[in-house]
């Protein structure tokens, strides 16, 4: 079985990953006006192809059933209760200090250009 992010395989963000470092690198490379942005894709080229061309996994399930327990549901649950309780703590904090607070216009004397 294999794992998927968003339903894609892991390998697509490799590839993705690949690509946008090497247009990074591209855009600097013409920026500083040196040649190694064209070797930068050159190199993402040949290493897309050749990740292409491995083999995938089997898409086929294992053949166990095995029941999955999930033993940090407690912990997840406790995290998940400090995170809200501190969200609550940070927006009543933001609203009383950041929002409530008045800012009274300063009156301009002469316009100095």
């Amino acid at each position: 079985m294999t794992t998927l992010i968003f339903g894609v395989g892991i390998g697509l963000f490799i590839i993705l990953g690949l690509w946008v470092l090497a247009a990074l690198i591209f855009l600097i490379s013409l920026r500083i006006e040196k040649k190694v942005g064209a070797i930068a894709i050159l190199l993402v080229s040949v290493l897309t192809i050749i990740l292409i061309s491995v083999p995938r996994a089997s898409e086929k399930p294992a053949a166990t059933e095995n029941k999955v327990y999930d033993r940090l549901f407690v912990w997840r649950i406790i995290l998940l209760i400090l995170l809200l309780i501190s969200s609550i703590i940070g927006l009543t904090g933001y609203i009383k200090f950041g929002l409530v607070e008045t800012v009274r216009p300063v009156r301009i004397s002469n316009w100095v250009y």
